[in-house]
């Protein structure tokens, strides 16, 4: 028996002329077409029941600070559906406070500075050229040719 995350190949078993792929759904373990992603079609339609019960659970109870973990615990719900909202994007691990969201704008914030640091430098050394004659480069490199 293939393990849970192993992709199977049907060569003898054609769909409209193309060979199907099958893979275990990554939540219930079922094999089915792999053209979809790695969650099946039924756990893909238990995970939008699921949605709504989670935010109104998160809406309750909005001034405490959850985790994967605690959430799938407080609402007696298994970890990997909790988890599979979080990776398809129903659920958003980025607040703030939480997950390094102020270690992200901090960096950014100094990214930003390094930014400006390094243009204003630049824009200084372009007028430092600018003040010098307007000297073609093989005059600067050679000299203008003109003895003295």
């Amino acid at each position: 028996m293939p393990a849970k995350s192993d992709i199977v190949f049907f060569k003898n078993m054609q769909k409209g002329g193309v060979n199907v792929s099958l893979i275990t759904c990554k939540l219930c373990g079922r094999l089915y077409d792999a053209t979809r992603g790695k969650i099946c079609s039924q756990c893909l339609d238990e995970l939008d029941e699921l949605y709504p019960r989670v935010r109104e659970f998160i809406r309750d109870h909005s001034k405490t600070n959850f985790s994967v973990d605690s959430l799938a615990e407080d609402m007696d719900v298994d970890i990997l559906r909790m988890q599979s909202l979080v990776d398809l994007g129903y659920l958003d691990r980025d607040v703030p406070g939480i997950s390094g969201a102020d270690e992200e704008k901090r960096k950014k914030e100094e990214l930003l500075q390094q930014l400006k640091g390094t243009l204003n430098t630049s824009a200084r050394r372009e007028r430092q050229t600018d003040e010098k004659s307007a000297r073609m480069y093989g005059q600067e490199r050679y000299g203008t040719g003109k003895k003295k």
